[in-house]
């Protein structure tokens, strides 16, 4: 059964959605390395770094809301790294595998070449292999492999950086 769905830009009363989302993936996976979950409060500047145009922040939604949401984010905050970005994709999990990790990926490399990106990247932990798989369909590579810099629910992780150069 094909689910419809559609993209657009966030808006400020998506934020709650957005933040419930997020926080399911700090409680339930290794996705992000956040251990406690993110107040509304401690998601406002982060929400207002998306309102600049160069790191959009868009939803996908279908009857149901707002089911994920994607982000273009500075790599480093140096300007000398400014062409370069950081993808992030967080779908509710309800409505993982229906292909909205994928519409959004897609969205975010068409943004990122119209903004005038050079490369994107997304660090991803190892044991995601969806999310690497994701990003591999999208033209993304191995770069990297940072070992188990990160702990979460008891365990260390590698986490892979993927890389797509855009123009």
């Amino acid at each position: 059964m094909d689910v419809k769905f559609s993209l657009r830009k966030a808006t400020h009363e998506d934020l709650g959605r957005i933040n419930e989302i997020y926080n399911w993936a700090v409680l339930n996976t290794v996705a992000t390395f956040d251990l406690e979950e993110r107040t509304l409060e401690r998601s406002e500047p982060w929400f207002a770094s998306h309102l600049d145009p160069y790191y959009p922040l868009f939803v996908v939604e279908n009857q149901s809301g707002v089911t994920g949401w994607g982000s273009l984010s500075p790599f480093r905050t140096k300007p000398a790294y400014k062409e370069s970005g950081e993808f992030s994709i967080y779908i509710a999990p309800e409505w993982l595998g229906k292909s909205m990790g994928d519409a959004l990926l897609k969205a975010l490399c068409e943004e990122a070449g119209k903004l005038g990106y050079h490369t994107l990247l997304g660090l991803i932990t190892a044991s995601n292999e969806k999310s690497l798989n994701l990003a591999v369909k999208h033209g993304f590579y191995e770069v990297g492999r940072y070992r188990e810099v990160g702990k979460k629910f008891g365990q260390y992780l590698d986490v892979i950086t993927m890389q797509r150069i855009l123009a």
